[in-house]
C-alpha cells in the first residue's frame, strides 16, 4: 500500500450529534398478541380472508398481521402505506409496539410523509410499555428532531432503562457520558456502562468496549480482547462493529482470522451504508492487500463511497476517483461505473444492522432496532496520501 490504513477511531467525538442518523427500529417482542394463531393446515386464501375480515372489525391482532404483510409482501402485493395504514391502527388501540412501528415509519418517511414530530408523539405513546419506544424518545430529546433539545430529560430516560438492566439503555448512556452531553464527561463511568452492556450481549456494548480496547487512546490496548468483542458484536449484525473488525484485521494481519474474513466484513459494513468501508475496500483493490490487485474495481468502490456518503464523502474521494480512473481503459470505466450504480440502487439503506430473520413471530419484520450514529467511527482519513 501505498500508505498504511489509519484507524483513529473514538467511541463519539464532538459534533457527531448533529450528524446522528436513524435506521429501522425492531419494536419490542410482544407476547401473545405476537404469537401464529392459525392452525398450519388452513388454507392460505381462507386464512387471508379472515385476516382482512378481523382486521377491518378492528382486531388488534389482526391489524398487526396484515401490517407486517403489507410491509413484506407476504401473501399481499407490497404496500408501504398500507403498511403504515394499519399499523397505525393498531398503534391507535393502544399496542406499545405498533406505536413504537409507527413513529419509526413517520421518522424514516416510509408509507407516510416524514413528520418528526409525529415521530416524537408516537415514540412518547409507546415509551410507557416499550423500553424500545423510551430508548428512542431519548435519542430525539438528545437531538432535538421533533422535539427541543432536553439533555437532561434524556438521560432521565436512560437512566431509568440503565437501571432496570436494559442492556442497550446501559450502551447508549454510556456513550452520553463519553460525550459529555448533558453531563460531566467521564470515559470511566462510560466504560462501566458499556462493559455491563457487552456483559448482557448488547451489541452496541460490545462494539464500545471493542473499540476502548484498540484504538482509544488513554486505554489499555488489548487487540485480541477488543477482536473478541467486535467479533461478538458484528456477528449479531452492528455494521460499526463489522467495519471496525473488518479493519482491525486488514492493519493487524497477527490476528487470527478465517480465509477472506476482512473483505466480507468490509463488504458487509458497505452494504449496511458504511460508505467508510467503501473506501477501504477501494484502496485495498488499488494496492493490492489481501485480494488480487484491480485498479477497476478499486475504482468501482470509490465511485460507490462517494454515491454513498453525499457531496462532502465526494470530495473526500475525488482524488482517489481520479487516479483510478486515470489508470482504467474506457470500456472499464463504463463497466465499473454502470456496476456502481446499479450496487448502489440495491443498497439504498444506510444501516445500524443486518440481520437475518430470526425473532419468532414478529409483526414488524425489520431485523434492526433503532439507530444513531452515537458510536460513529472515523476509521480513515483519507483514502490516499496527502
Amino acid at each position: 500500500m501505498n500508505r498504511v490504513i489509519q484507524a483513529q477511531t473514538a467511541i463519539v467525538m464532538a459534533g457527531v450529534m448533529s450528524t446522528l442518523t436513524y435506521s429501522a427500529i425492531w419494536s419490542q417482542a410482544r407476547s401473545e398478541s405476537t404469537k401464529s394463531f392459525f392452525p398450519s393446515d388452513v388454507d392460505p386464501d381462507a386464512r387471508s380472508e379472515e385476516i382482512q375480515r378481523k382486521a377491518s372489525g378492528g382486531h388488534l391482532r389482526e391489524e398487526l398481521e396484515i401490517a407486517r404483510d403489507y410491509y413484506t409482501g407476504h401473501g399481499l402485493l407490497r404496500d408501504f402505506t398500507q403498511a403504515a395504514y394499519w399499523y397505525r391502527k393498531a398503534a391507535e388501540q393502544g399496542d406499545p409496539g405498533a406505536q413504537v412501528d409507527i413513529a419509526y415509519l413517520y421518522l424514516k418517511g416510509i408509507g407516510v410523509k416524514a413528520n418528526a414530530s409525529e415521530a416524537a408523539k408516537w415514540f412518547e405513546r409507546g415509551s410507557s410499555g416499550s423500553p424500545t419506544g423510551k430508548l428512542n424518545l431519548a435519542v430525539l430529546y438528545l437531538r432535538r428532531a421533533g422535539v427541543p433539545q432536553d439533555s437532561s430529560l434524556a438521560i432521565s430516560l436512560l437512566t431509568e432503562l440503565a437501571k432496570h438492566g436494559d442492556p442497550r439503555g446501559e450502551a447508549y448512556l454510556g456513550f452520553v457520558y463519553m460525550l459529555g452531553e448533558g453531563v460531566a464527561r467521564s470515559p470511566h463511568v462510560a466504560e462501566h456502562w458499556f462493559e455491563r452492556a457487552a456483559k448482557q450481549h448488547s451489541p452496541e456494548g460490545e462494539y464500545a468496549m471493542g473499540t476502548l480496547f484498540s484504538l482509544t487512546e488513554g486505554h489499555e490496548h488489548d487487540l485480541q480482547r477488543a477482536t473478541a468483542y467486535l467479533r461478538e458484536s458484528a456477528q449479531a449484525g452492528y455494521v460499526p462493529s463489522k467495519h471496525s473488525l473488518g479493519l482491525l484485521l486488514v492493519n493487524h494481519p497477527e490476528l487470527p482470522r478465517s480465509q477472506g474474513e476482512a473483505q466480507s466484513l468490509l463488504e458487509a459494513a458497505a452494504c449496511g451504508g458504511s460508505w467508510r468501508s467503501s473506501v477501504v475496500l477501494g484502496i485495498l483493490y488499488r494496492d493490492g492487500k489481501g485480494v488480487g490487485k484491480d485498479t477497476a474495481m478499486a475504482y468501482r468502490w470509490f465511485m460507490i463511497a462517494g454515491k454513498q456518503g453525499g457531496a462532502r464523502t465526494q470530495e473526500y474521494v475525488q482524488r482517489d476517483i481520479a487516479a483510478a480512473k486515470a489508470l482504467t481503459s474506457a470500456d472499464q470505466q463504463q463497466v465499473a461505473e454502470g456496476s456502481a450504480e446499479q450496487w448502489v440502487r440495491a443498497h439504498p439503506n444506510k444501516d445500524v444492522f443486518l440481520n437475518p430473520g430470526t425473532r419468532e413471530s414478529g409483526f414488524f419484520p425489520i431485523d434492526e432496532v433503532y439507530s444513531t450514529e452515537l458510536a460513529q467511527v472515523n476509521s480513515t482519513t483519507g483514502a490516499s496520501a496527502r
